[in-house]
């Protein structure tokens, strides 16, 4: 496959993952909360809606879905895998510049060690992040660190 065609590619899963796949999170984050539909996702309309979601089959695949069209937005070289400095990218775009933070943030989701991510180690992190309550997790460090 050509690099135009993966360039290519890659902005129509972003939009696919936009038009298809984020209005299922949303409905089930609204729906599961008792929101009014006014639209709003509010931080303790999405802690209920995640309390009562986190074991719900369905919700968890259409994230997991979500989740892996995010990971091949972030793959930037195509090889099936995130680097480091992959990974790094993308907490800088969130304006966390630090590299010890990303490097802490990598070590914990890269569970083989290999030195790089797979889907197998990504998607389950960014599904455990949103939706543990576990304070102790290796992936409350999925996004650097929490502050309140």
């Amino acid at each position: 496959m050509s690099t135009t065609i993966i360039q290519t590619f890659r902005p129509t899963l972003l939009i696919y993952t936009s038009l298809v796949m984020l209005p299922q999170v949303w409905r089930h984050w609204m729906k599961s909360a008792g929101s009014d539909d006014n639209g709003l996702l509010t931080a303790s309309i999405f802690v209920e809606s995640m309390k009562q979601q986190r074991n719900d089959p369905e919700f968890r695949e259409a994230y997991l879905e979500i989740s892996r069209y995010f990971f091949g937005l972030l793959d930037v070289d195509g090889d099936g895998f995130l680097q480091e400095d992959e990974y790094a990218r993308s907490l800088a775009n969130i304006g966390i510049k630090d590299i010890s933070v990303a490097r802490r943030a990598f070590d914990s989701i890269d569970l083989d060690g290999d030195g790089k991510l797979s889907l197998d180690e990504f998607c389950p992190a960014l599904l455990e992040y949103i939706t543990s309550e576990d304070e102790n997790s290796p992936y409350t460090l999925l996004w650097g660190p929490l502050i309140e």
